[in-house]
């Protein structure tokens, strides 16, 4: 078997930075108590790492009790939930991911422009739900279809930002659409870089081998993308969270494989699971 690994496996920066910081926290004051307001990162494994630490996932503010302090994960959350934070006096460490943040920046100056808001991204995802409470009303979108007339029935100024980690070709169609039924639209592409990079790489590189592994959680909307992505060039592709997954799955005698991650897959578990891929047969190992 030959098993090439993608040049973009684990954490992307912004997890990467909200994680140390977290975990910075959690070694600190052991009398401390650290809240997280939704989950740091859509990965099982690392959210029950951080509840061992002594982290405590909560999803609504009310339920912080005196003496806590609350990390803002870095998907970020709405203006509603800084207010709150701050009126009741709350102390918070705002993690958000940079990137997020120009995004909130973005919308933010579309509306005050004059155009309305439109989110290109998942309804009810934690990073959709901060972007939409940056700005006062927003339509989301999350599909080509969603794009109906009735809906921008009387808009004739519409400014659209992005899910950080949406499918750059989806958001591109879902662009042309709105730009039939509305007259004036301005779209900023608020899509990552490193989000960008890994769906390119899958678009090129998942045609050339037998079978793909993408490595991450299934709650992960990044790692999701990739592997629908992969889905349209490859028939052999798995979507793997956890290591007792791979011991499950049958591939083909000297396949070529090629393995990828989602934005917040651990190191430690794409390293346990390239290493029981390994196992199954005779195998080189590479880095493309």
């Amino acid at each position: 078997m030959k098993i090439v690994l993608s040049e973009f496996l684990s954490y992307c920066f912004g997890v990467k930075r909200t994680l140390k910081l977290a975990e910075k926290l959690l070694e600190g004051k052991k009398d401390q108590i650290y809240y997280m307001l939704g989950e740091i990162v859509h990965n099982e494994n690392v959210i029950a790492d951080l509840k061992k630490k002594g982290l405590k996932i909560i999803k609504n503010p009310v339920q912080i009790k005196h003496n806590g302090t609350v990390i803002i994960q870095s998907h970020g959350v709405s203006q509603e939930v800084i207010r709150y934070l701050r009126q009741n006096r709350i102390p918070f460490i705002d993690a958000t991911c940079p990137m997020v943040k120009i995004i909130h920046m973005h919308i933010k100056d579309l509306e005050e422009a004059g155009y309305y808001p439109v989110v290109i991204g998942k309804k009810g995802h934690d990073e959709v739900k901060g972007i939409v409470g940056q700005v006062k009303e927003a339509m989301i979108i999350g599909d080509v279809a969603d794009v109906t007339g009735d809906k921008f029935q009387g808009i004739t100024r519409v400014g659209i930002v992005v899910q950080s980690t949406f499918i750059k070709e989806k958001a591109s169609k879902i662009h042309e659409k709105i730009q039939i039924l509305v007259p004036e639209v301005k779209m900023i592409d608020t899509i990552c870089k490193p989000t960008l990079s890994r769906q390119q790489e899958i678009s090129k590189e998942a045609g050339r081998y037998d079978c793909v592994l993408i490595i991450g959680s299934k709650s992960s909307a990044n790692t999701k993308h990739l592997f629908h992505l992969a889905k349209r060039e490859k028939n052999c592709v798995y979507l793997i969270d956890t290591p007792e997954r791979i011991r499950a799955i049958t591939l083909p005698l000297q396949a070529s494989v090629f393995v990828a991650s989602g934005a917040s897959t651990p190191g430690y578990l794409i390293d346990e699971i390239v290493s029981l891929l390994k196992k199954k047969d005779g195998h080189s190992v590479g880095v493309k």
